[in-house]
C-alpha cells in the first residue's frame, strides 16, 4: 500500500446486493459484463491502496432503457459511495457530472494529502468531466483513464435515433477534448492508442484483468457440477447483438444435426424475437434471456464448448478485446472463437479459432466440431493459466495504475 496517496476510484459499479434491483428497473441488458471488469479493478486495488469508490451506477436512461426518471442513491457502506442523479435521456449526462462534481469538490477539500489519484472507469464523459473539473481546482490530481471501449462504440444496438447519433457526436468530441488532462491512459486493445494523443503520457496496455483466485474457485466449483453424459452444450453467455455476431451463431447451430447438442444462450439485445422464433423451431435452442453473473459463469463452468462469435467484420473488432474471452478461457471449458484485431498473439494457441473463409456460418459450425472432438482442453488451459498469472492479475494491474 502507498501511504501518503488517496485514490479514488470514478465509476460506474454496482455491488451483488443490488443486481435484482437494478435488473428489475431495466428495459435494455444490464451491464453485467463492465459490471464484473469494475468489480475486479475494486478487489485489485483494495489490495494496493487507499482507497475511495464513488459511484454513478451503469444504467439505461428513461425512458426506452429503464424505468427511474431519477435514481436515488443507494445504500451507502464504507467502501462506496453512490450518488443520485437524474435519468432522463438528454438531461442524465449533464446531471450525472453535476453530482460527480460536487462530490469530488468534497473529496479535495476533505484530503490533505499532497498526491491524489483519480482513476476513471471507462470512456464515459460525465466521469471524465468531473475529474478534470476536479484536477483543475487541485493541480495535484493525477488522472488515470481507463478505455475498455472507446466512446464512439459504447451502443452497438442496430437501431439508435437521428438524435442519439447526433448527441452521441457533440459527446465524443468533448470526451477526447477532455483527455487532454489525462496523465496515465490504460487501454484494452494496443490499437487504441492510435485514437489519442498519448505523447509524454503513461500507457498501460493489457487486454483485461481477472481476480487473483480465479482459477481456484472456478477448479473448486466444477468438481461440484454434475454433467449430463449424453448431452453437449455450446454456451455463449452475453448482449445477443446481430453485430456481435450470435445471428450466425443461432444459424450455424442449427445445421448441426445432432440431436444431444444443446446451445444455451444467456443474455438478450436487438435479435431476441429472431432467437426466440428460431428456438420455437429446434428445441434443443434454449433462450435463457439475461440470467445472473453467477448463472453465467455456472453455464460457463458447465459448458462443453464457450463461444464468442463476434468477428473483425466491425471496425471496433481492431479497438477492443472481449472481457468474456478471458471469463471463459479461464473456467477451462474450450473455447471457440474469432482471433480479433485487437488480440495478442498467444490468443491463438489457446482457443479454437473460427478461420473465416467468407461464410461465417460454415467457419463457425466447423469451429464448434472441432472443438467438441477435443478431449482434453488441458495443455490450452494451462497455457492460459501461466499466461494469466503473470499478465493479467487484478492486483498487479491495480498496482501498475496506483505506481503512476
Amino acid at each position: 500500500m502507498q501511504k501518503g496517496i488517496s485514490n479514488l476510484f470514478l465509476c460506474g459499479y454496482f455491488e451483488k446486493e443490488y443486481e435484482k434491483i437494478i435488473c428489475s428497473n431495466q428495459k435494455t441488458p444490464a451491464e453485467f459484463s463492465a459490471n464484473n471488469v469494475q468489480g475486479r479493478l475494486i478487489g485489485g486495488l483494495k489490495g494496493n491502496a487507499n482507497l475511495k469508490i464513488l459511484s454513478a451506477p451503469f444504467i439505461g436512461s428513461y425512458p426506452i432503457g429503464n424505468k427511474l426518471f431519477t435514481f436515488h442513491s443507494l445504500k451507502f457502506n464504507s467502501d462506496i459511495e453512490y450518488v443520485s442523479f437524474n435519468n432522463v435521456w438528454g438531461v442524465r449526462n449533464i446531471s450525472r457530472a453535476a453530482v460527480l462534481k460536487n462530490k469530488l469538490r468534497q473529496f479535495i477539500k476533505s484530503d490533505n494529502c499532497k498526491i491524489k489519484n483519480i482513476i476513471v472507469y471507462s470512456a464515459h464523459t460525465p466521469f471524465l468531466e468531473a475529474a478534470v473539473t476536479a484536477k483543475k481546482k487541485d493541480s495535484g490530481i493525477r488522472i488515470c483513464l481507463i478505455v475498455p471501449d472507446l466512446p464512439q462504440y459504447l451502443n452497438l444496438n442496430k437501431e439508435v435515433s437521428l438524435a442519439y447519433k447526433l448527441a452521441k457526436k457533440y459527446d465524443v468530441k468533448h470526451f477526447y477534448e477532455l483527455c487532454k488532462y489525462v496523465d496515465t491512459y490504460m487501454f484494452f486493445a494496443p490499437a487504441m492508442k492510435e485514437m489519442f494523443d498519448t505523447l509524454g503520457k503513461r500507457v498501460i496496455v493489457s487486454e483485461g484483468l481477472l481476480d487473483d483466485d480465479i482459477f481456484e474457485k472456478n477448479e473448486e466449483q466444477k468438481k461440484s457440477i454434475v454433467l449430463e453424459s449424453d448431452k453437449k452444450y455450446i454456451v455463449y453467455t452475453g448482449k445477443m447483438y446481430e453485430k456481435f455476431g450470435v445471428k450466425d451463431l443461432v444459424d450455424a447451430f442449427i445445421t448441426l444435426n445432432d440431436p444431444n447438442y444443446r446451445l444455451v444462450l444467456c443474455g438478450s439485445g436487438d435479435i431476441d424475437e429472431y432467437v426466440k422464433k428460431q428456438a420455437k423451431q429446434d428445441s434443443r435452442i434454449k433462450a435463457l434471456g439475461q440470467v445472473s453473473p453467477n448463472e453465467s459463469r455456472m453455464w460457463q463452468l458447465k459448458a462443453d464448448v464457450l463461444i464468442n462469435p463476434r468477428s473483425n467484420d466491425e471496425d471496433f473488432a481492431k479497438y477492443s478485446f472481449p472481457s468474456k474471452n478471458l471469463e471463459y478461457l479461464a473456467s477451462g471449458s474450450p473455447v471457440v472463437a474469432h482471433f480479433l484485431k485487437g488480440m495478442p498473439e498467444i490468443y491463438r494457441d489457446l482457443m479454437f479459432c473460427i478461420n473465416d473463409n467468407g461464410n461465417h456460418i460454415d467457419a463457425i459450425r466447423t469451429a464448434i466440431q472441432n472443438a467438441l472432438e477435443c478431449h482434453d482442453n488441458f495443455e490450452r488451459y494451462n497455457k492460459f493459466k501461466i499466461y494469466a498469472k503473470a499478465h493479467l492479475m487484478a492486483s498487479s494491474i491495480a498496482q501498475q495504475i496506483i505506481e503512476g
